[in-house]
Formats: C-alpha cells, sequence, structure tokens
C-alpha cells in the first residue's frame, strides 16, 4: 500500500515537473523531490522484499524442524541433519528446541525391551534395577561408556516366591534394595550387585485387611532407614541398620480419608513428603519430620490447587526442595523451615497425566513423565523461573517410571516399550548452543538436493547455498 502510493505521486510529480518545461527552477526542485521519492520507493521495496524473504526462511526452517521431530525415532541421523539445517536457516525457540531434542537423544540406548514398570537408580549412576514382579539388576559402567562396544546384559535378578511384588526402592548407595508390593516388602543386600543376598522380609500391615497394602516407599541414602506407606494409612518406619534383622521403629496413621500416592525421603532419612489422593480427586501433601523416628510428626500442609491431587512427588537430598504434580501441572516448593513450606512456581507441564518424577540431589534438576513417549527435563536452577531443557523422546508408549543419577548425567525412562538408558553429560552444552556442538560433532554435515527438495516441498535453496556444492548443502555453511 505505501508503495503503491509512492508510485502514485511519483507519477503526479512527474506530469508537473513535465508541465513547467525542462529548464526552470520549479523543474529543478521537481527532480530533487523526485530522486528523493525514487530513493525511498527503493528503500520500501527492498523492506518489503526482505519481510517477504524472511518469513519464507522461517516457513522453511519450521516445516524442516518438524519433518526432524517426526524423524527422530525411525531416522535420528537424518533428524539431526534436518534440525541442523532448520537451526541455521532461522534460530528460534522452536528449531533451538527440536534440534536440543534431537542431540540428547542421540545420546540415548535401548537397555532393554522388556516391558518395565519401575526403574530406579543409584546416586553415582551405576546400579540400576528395572522390572516389575522380577527385578532386573544392572552395571550400568559399559553403557555410559562409549568407547565400549559390547555392553554388559544384566548382572542379576531379584526373585521372590510372592507375587506382585513391583514397587522397588535403591539406597542412593545402591547397596541396599527394598522390592514390595503386596503385605510384605523384601529386603535385598546388593554389597555386591553381582551376587544379590534376600537379607529379610519386612512384615505388613497390622491388620488383616492391610494385606497387599504397600503402596510407597523409600530409602534414606545410606539404606539405613526404610519408611513404608500402605493401604492402611500407616507410616512404618523401620530400621535397617542390620540388614539381616530389621527393627520396626514406629507405625503412624497419618490420614483417615485418603490414600498415599507416593513418598519420597531426604537423604539423612529425617523428612518424608506424603501425597494422598482422595475419594473424589482431591488430595492433600504433608510433610513429615523424621528427626525421631520412633515418633513420626506431621510438621505441613501444603496448599494444592483447588480440585488436584498430586500423583508423583519428589525431593532434593537435603529435603529442601519438593515437586510434586500430575496432569498438566507441577509445583515447586522450599522447605527451608520444615513447618513452614513455600511455594516458589508452577510448571506449565504437556502431559496429560503424571506417572514418573525424578530430581537430582542438589534439587535443580527435574525430570517429569507420563502417558506419552517422551519425558521432560526441566532446570529448576532458579526455583522461581523453571526452565524447560528439553524431552527425552523414547519410544512410541508411555512412560511409567523415572530415575536420575546425581549430577544429572544419566537418566532412565521405563514403560511397556522397554528401559531407556540416556547419557545426559553434554546436555548443558548443547542446550546452551546445540548449533556448534552439532556442527562440532560432524562439520561435513550436507543435505543432498533430492532430500531438500522431499522435505521442503522443492523451496529453492539458491538463497542459503555456496558455489561450491551445486548438489548438496553443506548445513555449517547456510547464508
Amino acid at each position: 500500500m505505501i508503495r503503491d502510493g509512492l508510485e502514485a505521486e511519483m507519477s503526479d510529480l512527474a506530469g508537473a515537473c513535465d508541465a513547467d518545461g525542462r529548464g526552470g527552477r520549479r523543474w529543478r526542485a521537481c527532480a530533487l523531490v523526485l530522486a528523493v521519492l525514487l530513493v525511498v520507493a527503493g528503500l520500501v521495496w527492498k523492506r518489503e522484499h526482505d519481510r517477504a524473504s524472511a518469513q519464507d526462511r522461517i516457513a522453511v526452517a519450521h516445516g524442516l524442524a518438524l519433518h526432524a521431530a517426526e524423524l527422530r525415532g525411525a531416522a535420528p541421523g537424518m533428524a539431526r541433519v534436518l534440525g541442523l539445517v532448520a537451526v541455521e536457516i532461522h534460530s528460534d525457540e522452536q528449531t533451538r528446541a527440536g534440534l536440543i531434542d534431537t542431540m540428547v537423544g542421540m545420546g540415548s540406548d535401548e537397555l532393554t525391551p522388556d516391558p518395565s514398570g519401575e526403574v530406579v537408580l543409584s546416586d553415582d549412576g551405576r546400579i540400576a534395577l528395572t522390572g516389575g514382579d522380577e527385578m532386573s539388576v544392572w552395571d550400568l559402567t559399559t553403557w555410559l561408556d562409549p568407547k565400549i562396544v559390547n555392553k554388559s546384559d544384566r548382572i542379576a535378578v531379584l526373585k521372590d516366591r510372592r507375587e506382585g511384588l513391583s514397587m522397588t526402592a535403591l539406597s542412593g548407595d545402591g547397596r541396599t534394595a527394598l522390592i514390595g508390593g503386596g503385605g510384605d516388602t523384601v529386603v535385598w543386600d546388593l554389597t555386591d550387585p553381582a551376587k544379590p543376598i534376600r537379607a529379610a522380609v519386612l512384615a505388613g500391615g497390622k491388620n488383616a485387611e492391610d494385606d497387599d497394602s504397600v503402596q510407597s516407599m523409600a530409602l534414606s541414602r545410606d539404606g539405613h532407614t526404610a519408611v513404608i506407606a500402605d493401604l492402611g494409612r500407616d507410616l512404618n518406619v523401620w530400621d535397617l541398620t542390620d540388614r539381616s534383622h530389621p527393627v520396626r521403629l514406629s507405625m503412624t496413621r497419618t490420614r483417615d480419608s485418603s490414600i498415599v500416592s507416593d513418598l519420597r525421603l531426604s537423604a539423612d532419612g529425617g523428612i518424608a513428603v506424603i501425597s494422598y489422593e482422595g475419594l473424589f480427586n482431591d488430595g492433600a501433601v504433608a510433610v513429615w519430620d523424621l528427626s525421631d523416628p520412633s515418633r513420626p510428626v506431621k510438621s505441613a500442609d501444603l496448599a494444592l490447587p483447588a480440585g488436584k491431587y498430586a500423583r508423583a512427588t519428589a525431593m532434593s537430598a537435603d529435603g529442601r526442595v519438593i515437586l510434586f504434580g500430575n496432569a498438566h501441572w507441577a509445583e515447586v516448593w522450599k522447605l527451608d523451615d520444615r513447618s513452614r513450606p513455600v511455594r516458589t512456581a508452577t510448571l506449565d507441564v504437556p502431559l496429560n497425566d503424571m506417572y514418573g518424577m525424578a530430581l537430582t540431589p542438589d534439587g535443580k534438576t527435574a525430570l517429569l513423565a507420563g502417558p506419552s513417549d517422551s519425558g521432560i527435563l526441566w532446570d529448576l536452577s532458579d526455583p522461581s523461573k523453571p526452565t524447560r531443557l528439553a524431552a527425552l523422546k523414547g519410544y512410541t508408549r508411555e512412560i511409567n517410571s523415572v530415575a536420575l543419577g546425581a549430577d544429572g548425567g544419566v537418566a532412565l525412562t521405563a514403560g511397556p516399550g522397554g528401559v531407556s538408558l540416556w547419557n545426559l553429560r553434554d546436555l548443558a552444552e548443547i542446550v546452551a548452543d546445540p548449533e556448534r556442538v552439532a556442527c562440532r560433532v560432524n562439520p561435513g554435515t550436507q543435505i543432498s538436493k533430492a532430500d531438500w527438495d522431499r522435505y521442503t516441498g522443492g523451496a529453492d535453496w539458491s538463497d542459503y547455498k555456496g558455489e561450491d556444492l551445486p548438489n548438496a548443502l553443506a548445513a555449517c555453511a547456510i547464508r
């Protein structure tokens, strides 16, 4: 519109100048004005051309990013190429997030294709337990070393004659495990993980109606304290200092009208956070002080949004950061004062439900998962400003359980499609500059003319490439 107006004005001005004759002062003034208008018209044309060109670049980049997302599982190499080309053409939140997810995904391995309802990990990321009624023990040392081609298989299996033992807890040092879900819970000594010892059985609820009642369980880092919540809404605290002779320290009724949906314990066993689900999809989250394990005391209730309940919870090692959530939401709380928790942030989580949640001991990295094929990593370094880091896109089936190593460098995701191991040691570098990392890993990355036409719909690539590669586009040298 502006250009059309300028052209009309220049036409009128040219006619007026010709009417005055070419020798008069008025003609010279008209000529000067006309020249200025020509310059302005050229600038306007260039601006509109540049805007149209920029819009074309954005459309091409976003289209390539979408194709890359679709190919991550079937063709990760092509997904990386398309993601890199998309960022090189137009770097924005969408294309960068896509390339980050693709680069992170290339650091994953299928630990086992066997379905797994539960997965736990030692703090150092070396010992893992996966499975359901039968728990497999894994030493991940070879899996985390890219130089080792032949990865080790599971090193042991924790078996029990009882059925329904589907819940697992592992001490931070990886030396003690609990396997439960029925009326009793089995204690395993994993001092030698290749030769696990069935050390003891922790008796179930005090009433016959509490059979098959274990709802959730947790272990302190050293494995000396076990906390088990049962269907009878009792909190059982056990001393496992001598694993072959466990001692029940207390059994405390925690709530009358709700069942426990999740339980987490601080590293020293002194603080527990319990989430409850009510009969009408209402719920609560409570903090319990276990400083005196023989007399647990509820120190605080955390206010939940109306009509919400927390299906999953997580806690930092020192008990000062609490994370819990469910469908489409999660909240971060600070617990510097056990009696006065403070909500610091609410996360808008694109999950229809929450099946698994993990938090690094320092409380700075969280992994959330639900009925989708992706777990979502969050940066909680600033508890008031959570930031999405990456999506761990695995199998095309739901993720039931997740685990994180102490430094956030190792993650496990498990579900009906198997268990995936994620090497996240380069995560910070990838998130900071995915383009640079991708070009450093493979500086000669190219996309052929055929693939360009296929994934861009035949867009003209003359504005993006140099003359040295007539049939290919060098991804790290896009104009």
